[in-house]
């Protein structure tokens, strides 16, 4: 029988804990390189979908950019914030056991100087993404070696990796070519997830 903390642990974030995290994530307590909430969605579900199951303190400290942890208020502070990353980890979990087809990653929506067009904007989440893959590269080898696996992250990879070429970065030179992309990635989410099922 599972504990009543076990079972809070289980319980999808609300909108209002989601802009929680967030503010906690961004605050000026937080390192430049803590993780803002759509780029730990895209780490977190990485290590949900992956060939790997990772102990907690081997994904943990990546969020702040593997310096230490942030230095919490009060320890009721950084058992509410850990709290709150798990079960952001376990709602991307159920969202995917559910229906992968039918997932909802925490993407951003970016606005323009004269556009009046909201745009989807999945650059950080992928960035993310990307990260939570390099904290077991040498497992996703399967994945990377199937004729497939390529064109799959084709759209992760371009929109967050750091390493792309000057003919693939004109292809997100523009909103428009950003959102498109964005649409892929949920695509290619629910491939990658099927990919490691039977591992």
């Amino acid at each position: 029988m599972n504990s009543p903390a076990d079972t809070n642990l289980l319980l999808p974030l609300s909108e209002e804990e989601i802009e929680e995290l967030d503010g906690f994530l961004m605050s000026g307590a937080m390192s430049f390189e803590t993780m803002s909430i759509d780029e730990l969605d895209g780490y977190l579900t990485a290590i949900v979908i992956g060939p790997t199951r990772l102990n907690f303190d081997q994904w943990f400290p990546g969020i702040w950019g593997f310096d230490d942890a942030p230095d919490f208020d009060s320890p009721e502070e950084a058992e509410h914030i850990i709290e709150l990353i798990v079960r952001l980890m376990n709602g991307i979990v159920t969202e995917f056991n559910d229906d992968p087809d039918d997932i909802a990653p925490i993407f951003v929506i970016s606005t323009y100087p004269d556009d009046t067009r909201e745009y989807t904007d999945a650059i950080m989440w992928t960035h993310g993404f990307l990260q939570g893959i390099e904290l077991c590269r040498n497992d996703w080898q399967p994945f990377f070696d199937d004729p497939n696996g390529q064109n799959v992250l084709r759209p992760i990879y371009l929109l967050g990796s750091d390493d792309v070429t000057l003919e693939e970065e004109a292809l997100t030179e523009t909103p428009e070519q950003n959102e498109a992309l964005a649409q892929e990635v949920i695509e290619s989410l629910a491939w990658i997830y099927r990919f490691w099922l039977p591992y």
